[in-house]
């Protein structure tokens, strides 16, 4: 190995090693906070009652967990604070009301106050919407792109969507096994 080639894998191992820390550091220090009194710092705490309630209905309790059991809106909320300025801050509080106004168009009713049926047609309203919108900025996406997307991202980020969601997650890598019958695994997994 030449001398090019050893500052090139000395480089990539290094990058690779930085990167792994980070972003577990990043993770770990954006935990929800699961204790009963919990009090949202962002939003109001009919906002965060609303957002629990969007949440859920974008990815609901089934024969898995739901966004509720998740704590995605907790999530969303110590992302707003810890990550968002205020101008992004401001733009998530009003895509909120968004699903407030879209619901008392369409049915006279808050969001909250809709029967499930009822508040996925509101859901299917925002996500046509959302695919026929065009930010000339680029720097906005539609308000139901931008809850749908924190919703997942705090699913799959939590405890319990990582071990009881749609994926297993294995915290230690395990050997490699090149060929395995997918119905001896179940599952996806995550690493």
């Amino acid at each position: 190995m030449d001398r090019r080639e050893a500052l090139k894998a000395t480089t990539l191992f290094l990058g690779y090693s930085l990167t792994a820390g980070a972003t577990s550091a990043l993770l770990g220090g954006c935990k929800a906070e699961t204790s009963s009194d919990w009090q949202p710092k962002t939003l109001d705490n009919q906002e965060a009652e609303l957002l629990a309630e969007i949440c859920e209905t974008i990815l609901p309790k089934t024969d898995t967990p739901g966004a509720k059991d998740a704590l995605c809106h907790r999530y969303i909320d110590e992302m707003l604070t810890n990550f968002y300025a205020k101008d992004k801050q401001d733009y998530f509080k009003d895509a909120l009301k968004v699903f407030d106004d879209r619901s008392k168009s369409k049915y006279s009713k808050a969001f909250i106050a809709l029967n499930t049926s009822e508040r996925e047609e509101v859901l299917s309203i925002l996500a046509k919407e959302a695919n026929e919108y065009k930010d000339e900025t680029g720097d906005r996406p539609h308000i139901f792109r931008a809850i749908k997307g924190a919703t997942i991202s705090g699913y799959f980020s939590s405890e319990v969507g990582a071990k009881g969601g749609l994926c297993e997650f294995l915290p230690v890598p395990g050997p490699y096994q090149g060929c395995i019958d997918y119905a001896t695994v179940g599952k996806s997994y995550v690493l």
